[in-house]
């Protein structure tokens, strides 16, 4: 019973400059928004404009030991756009695209200078992506056609990052990463005819594998809080 006085669960106790015991994290949480979308509304000089971002993960989440700086790290990214043209004319299209991407891994954090940090580890990572797209042509045979494409893949590889600290709890860094991914891409195209005499029905299936190896080179910042 006498041991008891001497274990703490989560915290170390600590005597402060008052005689007052003080508590220290065992964990550092850290949450991290992506600025380049922000960076390029601000920096638009020449007024386009573009929705592909050179890292997809706009949200990231890391636990880390405050000692051993061991840890675990997961990231999101999601995107929908649904796109109709051809109101009015003979050839409508109707489009509606969903991509997410996942990861999930283990890092070892380094104190580099009190400004300074960096960390490596690796990452398991998943990707959906959906399209399906409706063309529908107006005429007295109208002819729709409805396809719909979906990619899963599954991987994973090495990352690394830096960061710097503006304040104790707020930071900027950036990542690097090399993922290969390996998956299956499905392919559905229905067409219909309404012709009331010629009319007819056509389907077609197929399934493709995927591979690729992405290298993401360290330009996406991130905006990092600590608590």
């Amino acid at each position: 019973m006498g041991c008891i006085g001497y274990a703490y669960a989560q915290t170390d106790n600590l005597p402060a400059a008052d005689g007052n015991e003080k508590t220290e994290k065992t964990f550092e949480h850290a949450i991290g928004f992506q600025m380049n979308p922000l960076i390029r509304q601000v920096l638009n000089f020449n007024n386009t404009t573009t929705t592909t971002n050179v890292s997809p993960y706009l949200g990231t989440y890391n636990i880390n030991l405050r000692k051993s700086g061991w840890g675990l790290r997961t990231g999101v990214g999601y995107n929908y756009s649904e796109t109709k043209t051809g109101d009015g004319t003979p050839t409508t299209n109707d489009s509606k695209i969903n991509i997410l991407q996942f990861r999930v891994g283990i890092e070892k954090a380094f104190k580099l200078s009190e400004k300074w940090s960096a960390g490596a580890g690796l990452d398991f990572v998943y990707n959906a992506n959906t399209d399906n797209t409706t063309a529908v042509v107006h005429a007295t045979d109208t002819v729709t056609t409805i396809t719909k494409d979906a990619i899963s893949s599954i991987g994973g590889g090495p990352m690394a990052w830096l960061r710097y600290s503006l304040t104790p709890k707020i930071q900027i860094g950036t990542e690097t990463s090399f993922y290969y991914l390996s998956g299956k891409e499905k392919n559905e195209v229905d067409i219909t005819s309404t012709d009331p005499f010629f009319g007819n029905n056509s389907s077609t299936k197929t399934t493709n594998k995927v591979n690729s190896g992405t290298f993401t080179v360290p330009v996406a910042f991130y905006l990092i809080v600590k608590f």
